[in-house]
């Protein structure tokens, strides 16, 4: 096995040299050209002055360019720091700052808000052509510069992808060749299959996310051809689904659920060559999951992890799903068993491992778990311990070994796929001057899965409009974690030392969304 992912790169440009990697739109490169592309921009990046351990920000919708970037700086051992492209500039800019980034590469559309309130840093115009920036094109130039490839170790930093915290704030969480190279290969043992050379992957969750970027890796690791939409469209998916000879693609729950419920005559539609759907990021209700296998007729993957695992800790593979049609429905309302090369055990508060069915902490030791957090030992101690990764997610263990999870520890709320912690909204909330006190629950939601509630305390008699409300947080929040719903209560329950207690809230309010 290879120590850092870009000899794989090297690997089937020198093997598979014509086939094809990447595609998106009118444009093409098979693995030769896709390595030449790639020695290009890494050239062009060290002439720029960037060298080992050094940062810079990608800010963009999935693009071959993006995931170009990546590659590109595995040459070098620059650390990609992906973001969120539905984050405001605020947002955004706090990652930058923190990550030490040197540069920002950002799409068209998203490159001046960003570089108004990063004025320190240059700006690159990643995709497309925005006027009074250098565009991607000219920036890399019409020569390719010289490039040597940096020595590196599998324990080398490859990428820094940002996650909230319980407090709300971002941490930068390290990932290394070594944690993404096994986490390929835990991923391809755990769902069943194999894949040749040439084997079309779909590849429409966004880059900046584990689930996307995770494809990637997987096309550069097996030859794969990535087939590479811009963005989530539950017709253009269908379609291409039905019209390519498409193997797999990476769907969270929210998407499949698009497609069920805008696509016209699914029911009569072929997936001839659709082999596997990948399904994660977030829970999948089980009637939801029966459709769609009705209606793809391929087998099912599920992958159950976090960022600071890179991906995957445990699956529910194939023949899991249809050992879950026939004699085990229960199945389908877990996320399967750990990983290969994973420990999953299930402790107390005391840290201490907890029988079968017994509920508890889910804490996790593998070759995936991050080499910490980007500048913050005391949040890497707090989540590692003695190289056991404490998850914050509440779950119990079967006989068998099947993880199914109960709740977040941390009161995430997973929406669409994206992780919102409800800490953020509240401090955001409670900043309106009609607000005297805020706490944020996450509700069920048909199509999202889950999205945040705010249950408030006002001043006065009349509650400020809802609508108003989720103006005054869309200024200051990305879309995703603005409140859907708005709940007004006399007074918040907290507890002795002042922490809100949701759980009471939950049972109090009693209130279930379902949209």
């Amino acid at each position: 096995m290879f120590s850092r992912i870009d000899d794989y790169l090297d690997y089937h440009a020198r093997v598979h040299a014509e086939v094809v990697f990447v595609t998106h739109e009118q444009q093409s490169f098979t693995f030769s050209r896709a390595r030449e592309r790639i020695d290009h921009i890494a050239g062009r990046l060290a002439a720029s002055g960037l060298a080992k351990g050094d940062r810079l920000a990608l800010l963009g919708r999935n693009s071959i360019e993006f995931f170009f970037m990546y590659l590109a700086c595995a040459r070098l051992g620059v650390v990609p720091v992906g973001i969120n492209y539905r984050l405001t500039p605020r947002e955004c800019a706090f990652i930058i700052e923190d990550s030490t980034a040197k540069v920002v590469f950002a799409d068209e559309e998203l490159i001046a808000p960003v570089a108004k309130v990063c004025p320190r840093i240059s700006a690159i115009c990643l995709y497309g052509n925005q006027t009074g920036f250098p565009s991607f094109q000219s920036w890399l130039g019409e020569v390719a510069p010289p490039m040597e490839r940096t020595l590196l170790q599998s324990q080398d930093v490859m990428s820094q992808m940002y996650t909230s915290g319980t407090t709300g704030q971002p941490k930068g969480v390290l990932l290394s060749h070594g944690n993404i190279i096994s986490n390929v290969y835990q991923t391809a043992l755990g769902s069943e299959y194999t894949w040749a050379p040439g084997d079309e992957f779909l590849l429409v969750a966004p880059m900046y996310h584990a689930a996307g970027i995770m494809i990637g890796y997987t096309g550069v690791l097996q030859g794969l051809t990535l087939v590479i939409h811009r963005e989530y469209d539950s017709a253009r998916v269908v379609e291409t689904l039905h019209s390519r000879p498409i193997s797999a693609v990476t769907l969270v729950p929210a998407m499949l659920q698009m497609i069920v419920e805008t696509i016209p005559r699914l029911d009569s539609m072929q997936f001839p060559d659709l082999r596997l759907i990948y399904y994660g990021a977030s829970p999948i209700a089980v009637p939801l999951l029966r459709r769609v296998i009705d209606i793809f007729e391929c087998d099912f993957t599920q992958g159950y992890g976090q960022t600071e695992a890179n991906s995957i800790v445990a699956m529910l593979s194939a023949s899991d799903h249809r050992r879950a049609l026939t004699d085990r429905p229960d199945l389908l309302e877990s996320c399967g068993r750990a990983a290969f090369d994973t420990e999953l055990v299930i402790v107390d508060g005391q840290g201490q491992a907890l029988p079968v069915q017994r509920t508890g902490e889910i804490v996790v030791r593998g070759p995936q778990v991050m080499q910490g957090y980007w500048n913050n030992a005391e949040a890497t101690d707090q989540a590692v311990q003695n190289g056991w990764l404490h998850t914050g997610d509440v779950g119990r263990l079967d006989a068998e070994g099947y993880l199914t999870i109960v709740a977040r520890v941390k009161d995430l709320i997973i929406s669409g796929g994206e992780n919102v912690y409800p800490v953020e909204i509240e401090n955001v909330l409670t900043t309106h001057p009609g607000i005297i006190d805020a706490a944020v629950i996450g509700v069920s939601h048909r199509k999202w899965g889950e999205v945040p509630l705010a249950i408030l305390v006002v001043k006065g008699a009349t509650p400020p409009d809802e609508k108003l409300l989720q103006a005054f947080c869309r200024k200051q929040l990305a879309t995703f974690k603005v409140p859907t719903y708005c709940h007004f209560i006399d007074q918040i329950p907290r507890n002795p030392s002042g922490k809100i207690l949701k759980q009471q809230l939950r049972d109090d309010i009693g209130i279930h969304y379902d949209e």
